[in-house]
């Protein structure tokens, strides 16, 4: 009994181990890839962005009032 339970967990462990490995191995692999280039403009500066949450926030605090 105790040799079965022992080697289930062991088993389990090996399998727990090997996925937290390959989702590293995805993760790394994503890091590697290249970024899509921004294509929202900020009207009043050269800068751009990937969303427009960011344009908005940046032109309520760069660009107050305009």
């Amino acid at each position: 009994h105790y040799f079965t339970i022992y080697y289930f967990s062991a088993n389990f462990e090996k399998a727990r181990v090997a996925k937290a490995e390959l989702k590293r191995r995805e993760r790394k692999q994503r890091f590697l890839l290249p970024k899509p280039t921004p294509s929202i403009p900020c009207p009043q500066c050269p800068r751009m962005f990937h969303a427009t949450l960011g344009l908005r926030s940046h032109l309520r605090f760069k660009h107050p009032g305009k």
